[in-house]
């Protein structure tokens, strides 16, 4: 794909070239022909070096990908615009241009630790990282409330036991030559499962000490924190990228979500007006328009069938700090493939009566 030399004046001034379909190691369609968005679905690599963008025409810098990087060309705009996931699934409109500081998708190779009982999995960078088997825990029967080491002594029968267990699992930088990090996790006591990132130290930390992060957690030492975690504010379980700033975990939000699952399709949940009852499914078929808001139908699935969830746009996550947003937080769009490869998209909400939410599997609606 060629451009006329005054725009690609105009797009290097606006600082973002967006990636054409020759930035790919295999062809791709180069834009999308009678709707705004058309299905790819090419698993393929990095012809050059791409950054990856909130924005079709730019946006905040997501994530960067190196020559030869590996992605699934997702989608692509009426306008030569294509959306990626990276590898691991972090997604975004591929610019050609190189920005190392979003920090490489291409994870060297990993090694994994894990606590059951906090229901912990990291998977981190063996030559950033050394494995810890610690154990501490705050006994919380007071306002002075230490950590000691070691596991608290097994109450007697009756006692209440308000103790708190953390399990040192790593040491670790996130990046070559950054600070260093002990990865801590437990499995909670009123509160549920967490873990935290604690500054290493010659003592142990106090119990509001660390940086509060996900108990499924990737550390691949590009500087950056990843996570596959259903957090409750949303449909589904999310891939998710995060940043350490200011003694905090800041997520980078993504323009949409992959997911990748193939599932099965039920029918829909039907509530009835008192909400006294459980929800009733039916099986009804669930239609897929050719675009988001789209009111064309491409495509019918019908219960019981096989589908593939390729993504989603849920762009609110209720956040600590964050002001509640039902506008924004509610329909989510989800993009479906069916098994004779179809592809359309499917609008989801809760609490709404003339759209009731499907039944299908690896989502759910309870979110926020």
């Amino acid at each position: 794909m060629h451009h006329k030399p005054l725009a690609l004046l105009v797009a290097l001034f606006a600082g973002s070239a967006h990636a054409a379909a020759t930035s790919f190691a295999d062809s791709v369609p180069e834009k999308a022909e009678g709707v705004p968005l058309a299905y790819i679905g090419k698993t393929t690599t990095a012809a050059t070096a791409l950054t990856l963008t909130f924005k079709p025409d730019g946006g905040h810098d997501i994530g960067a990908l190196p020559q030869g990087g590996k992605l699934q060309v997702l989608l692509v705009d009426d306008k030569g615009n294509h959306l990626v996931a990276s590898d691991y699934g972090i997604v975004g409109w591929a610019q050609a241009r190189e920005n190392k500081d979003a920090g490489s998708e291409a994870f060297p190779a990993l090694e994994t630790v894990e606590d059951k009982e906090a229901y912990a999995t990291i998977h981190y960078n063996p030559q950033l990282a050394e494995k810890r088997d610690e154990r501490y825990y705050f006994a919380n029967e007071g306002e002075d409330n230490p950590a000691i080491a070691g596991v608290p002594q097994p109450k007697k029968d009756g006692e209440d036991d308000y103790s708190e267990t953390r399990h040192r699992l790593l040491e670790t930088a996130l990046a070559p030559g950054g600070a260093r990090y002990h990865v801590d996790c437990s499995p909670g006591v009123e509160g549920g499962p967490y873990c935290v990132l604690v500054p290493v130290s010659k003592t142990l930390p106090a119990s509001d000490d660390g940086i509060g992060v996900p108990e499924n957690l990737t550390l691949p030492g590009n500087g950056y924190l990843y996570s596959h975690t259903d957090d409750g504010a949303r449909y589904f379980r999310a891939r998710e990228k995060w940043r350490v700033k200011d003694k905090d975990a800041q997520n980078i939000e993504q323009p949409y979500y992959y997911l990748g699952v193939e599932t099965t399709y039920h029918g829909r949940w039907h509530q009835d007006e008192s909400g006294d009852n459980a929800p009733e499914n039916r099986a009804e078929p669930l239609k897929l328009t050719d675009r988001i808001d789209g009111n064309k139908t491409v495509a019918e699935v019908a219960p019981g069938s096989k589908i593939t969830l390729v993504l989603i746009q849920q762009r609110f996550v209720e956040r600590e700090g964050e002001e509640l947003d039902y506008e924004q937080r509610i329909p989510a769009w989800l993009l479906v493939k069916t098994a004779d490869g179809k592809s359309g998209w499917v609008k989801i909400e809760t609490m709404n009566p003339d759209n009731p939410f499907p039944n299908i599997e690896e989502l759910h609606g309870f979110a926020g």
